[in-house]
């Protein structure tokens, strides 16, 4: 027992007495992730990473930020939850945000000089510039004060931008040595994501812990990922309304994904490719069914799955089997969503929603492993890995 404690205790004072050691001296760099729900949270991380990267600051590793129904607040989720924190480290340097707070906080940033970081000042109720307000209203406030963080000063970084390849203008204005943390009140990342931040994606590795449910969920349904075509149905009446603001002659969210980041591939976005009707869904589900000959159909969707309906069409006609995730009780729907994207990505076909920043990461994912990827709306087109980086 004696020697078990000893032990214990050598590891404890070994690991904190090296922690001066474990300081980046070029500094860290955090943000809040307050944008939308998970796909365009992960659509401005890109721009975040490559900015991180070209300032040489560690990364801290924010909380998820998710939504539960008929909540007045939102909560926050571990990053390394969902997602492994080793493959992002082979591009740059990376901590969890909860290493961070708990281990280098008080010796870096301690109360007293804990800055944020904004554009320029942001208008009140009143119509008055009142600093970044980094706090104020949901999800700011409650991602910040997860970890007790209360800002001291406003830092106005404007003219500066993020989208940079040279790290020398931000590091003569703001020194590592005088601003140890980079904390941005929002993302300091491009939405939607730039071309060249793309090959990026390949760097959010699901976690265990995510995998194997999904793979629980496959081995009870008896279903084998090369088998499987899969579908996201971008259906629920916000999005309906979203596609009502499209213009046809330029991108719309992540629409670049599948018309291309300067529209050189000649395809006009239209509301059967944002928003596409029943009909639409079944001619051209049928389409790759007849070419693919699946024997299983997964349905991913914000708003009707059309199970029964996909039933009628498909299941006996073509001896296909159609399946859903459906979520346990104790689950948040953030995080089923991940069960919906792991099954997107890893199916052998896919049909996905093209301005959808939900789809584009599960086609990002696909695009890791060479999967062919369809979008509703456009027939006949398939893309498969258009990375166009090795980084």
């Amino acid at each position: 027992m004696i020697v078990k404690l000893f032990f214990l205790l050598t590891i404890y004072f070994t690991h904190y007495s090296s922690a001066d050691d474990d300081i980046d001296p070029n500094g860290y760099l955090m943000f809040c992730p307050c944008m939308g729900r998970f796909g365009n949270q992960a659509e401005q991380f890109l721009g975040v990473i490559s900015f991180a990267r070209t300032l040489n600051r560690t990364l801290v590793l924010p909380h998820w930020i998710e939504y539960p129904p008929y909540s007045a607040t939102s909560t926050q989720i571990s990053f390394d939850r969902y997602f492994q924190v080793e493959p992002l480290k082979a591009y740059t340097k990376v901590i969890l945000m909860k290493d961070f707070m708990i281990h280098l906080a008080e010796k870096i940033w301690p109360k007293g000089k804990r800055y944020v970081f904004c554009y320029t000042a942001q208008m009140n109720e009143n119509n008055e510039a009142k600093g970044c307000r980094a706090k104020d209203g949901n999800p700011f406030g409650p991602f910040w004060s997860h970890f007790n963080i209360e800002f001291d000063k406003d830092v106005f970084y404007e003219p500066l931008f993020f989208e940079i390849i040279r790290p020398d203008a931000w590091n003569a204005k703001y020194p590592a040595a005088e601003y140890p943390v980079l904390a941005f009140s929002g993302p300091p990342g491009s939405f939607p994501a730039l071309e060249q931040n793309i090959p990026l994606a390949k760097y959010f590795v699901y976690s265990d812990y995510i995998r194997n449910k999904a793979e629980k969920f496959l081995k009870k349904h008896k279903i084998a990922p090369e088998t499987l075509l899969a579908l996201h149905l971008r259906n629920g009446v916000d999005f309906e309304r979203a596609c009502g603001y499209m213009n046809g002659k330029s991108n719309f969210f992540a629409s670049a994904q599948c018309l291309g980041f300067n529209l050189e591939k000649g395809i006009e976005l239209t509301n059967a490719i944002c928003y596409p009707s029943e009909s639409q869904i079944f001619k051209q589900t049928e389409a790759v069914i007849e070419k693919t000959k699946p024997a299983v159909l997964y349905i991913a969707a914000d708003g009707d799955h059309m199970l029964g309906k996909f039933e009628k069409r498909f299941a006996k006609q073509y001896g296909i089997k159609v399946v859903k995730y459906t979520r346990p009780a104790d689950q948040s729907e953030g995080e089923a969503a991940h069960m919906d994207l792991y099954l997107l990505s890893i199916a052998q076909n896919a049909i996905v929603n093209c301005p959808s920043t939900f789809s584009a990461f599960a086609k990002r994912q696909r695009d890791t492993n060479n999967k062919p990827t369809h979008f509703w709306g456009i027939e006949h087109i398939s893309t498969t890995n258009e990375f166009k980086s090795d980084l």
